[in-house]
């Protein structure tokens, strides 16, 4: 399997995000009296204060605009994203970090449905090597149709559509319907996100010298160390594991390596006494294990997600 394809299974999960529909039957006239051209706004993710917790989802999913409207996506996580209108008959990319095309802006400010449109990186903080992401994206949408688009690094599992109507035709929701339904989409995700951690934690409480590399779920990201302290013996060996193909994670001791290199592994797990080493992005049934030869208190990171609080220590006693 190709580096690339191993990232791109690590970077998406074949979860779906539940979608809650909105109260109101499509067809209505629950705002037949606002005028358009109208800027709908959209948020894209969502997470937990402590950013621990995260939720792979545009909200709300489904938006009713006219033809001349605009849709404004507003970056609403550190976990970064993409808004990605594919171009008719493509097929979803694997995410390649060095592409610009799928890491910057694409296309133009109007969408007609005919070619690739990309707001890049969104996030609202730098994150991994995405130190300039954008907060926001606008599309006016100049042709009726449904138009699907997805998150680049998260793939299937984050998708959202625009349903287009010809311009004067009545709109069924309101941006308050919008904002409602997208904040019970969030709360729910981010619930079922903070109940996995919290069973994680009990599951994962006294399994020796393992420590599970966060957690993956029905649309959602936990991103932190499942017993983010453990205490070992000199020579007593720690083994660190995902569960599933998620989020991608790393395993990362003292300095951490420069830009896309923290992807692969480098140093010596086998007798670690201190200094630079790092797991590069793990893989589902391959733990990363590192043997103590020293005692000490090692501080360890995701060198993905350290900037969101994936930190944790491996203490070791004689």
């Amino acid at each position: 399997m190709s580096g690339k394809s191993m990232l791109r299974r690590l970077v998406l999960a074949v979860v779906s995000v539940t979608v809650l529909v909105i109260p109101v039957a499509v067809g209505s006239t629950a705002s037949a009296a606002i005028a358009g051209p109208v800027t709908w706004h959209v948020r894209v993710g969502a997470e937990t204060p402590d950013m621990a917790v995260t939720a792979m989802a545009f909200l709300p999913k489904d938006v009713w605009v006219d033809a001349g409207d605009t849709v404004h996506w507003t970056a609403n996580s550190a976990e970064p994203h993409t808004v990605t209108f594919l171009a008719p008959g493509t097929a979803l990319p694997e995410f390649n970090p060095f592409d610009p095309s799928q890491t910057t802006v694409q296309g133009s400010s109007t969408y007609d449905g005919t070619a690739y449109a990309n707001s890049g990186i969104m996030a609202t903080q730098p994150i991994f090597v995405f130190t300039d992401p954008v907060a926001t994206y606008d599309l006016t949408f100049t042709a009726t149709g449904d138009f699907t688009y997805v998150c680049l690094l998260h793939g299937l599992m984050m998708t959202g559509t625009v349903h287009v109507r010809p311009a004067g035709t009545a709109y069924p929701y309101t941006q308050r319907d919008y904002d409602r339904v997208g904040t019970q989409q969030a709360n729910a995700t981010l619930h079922r996100g903070r109940t996995a951690w919290r069973e994680a934690k009990l599951a994962h409480a006294t399994t020796g010298s393992r420590v599970l590399v966060g957690v993956d779920g029905e649309g959602f990201g936990v991103s932190r160390f499942v017993r983010d302290r453990i205490v070992v013996h000199v020579g007593h060996t720690v083994s660190f594991y995902v569960a599933g193909p998620g989020a991608p994670h790393t395993v990362t001791f003292g300095q951490e390596p420069p830009g896309l290199a923290i992807l692969a592994p480098s140093g010596d797990p086998t007798h670690f006494a201190g200094g630079d080493l790092n797991s590069g992005v793990l893989a589902p049934g391959a733990p990363f294990d590192v043997t103590f030869t020293t005692v000490g208190t090692f501080h360890y990171i995701c060198a993905i997600h350290d900037d969101m609080g994936m930190v944790g220590d491996v203490v070791v006693v004689p």
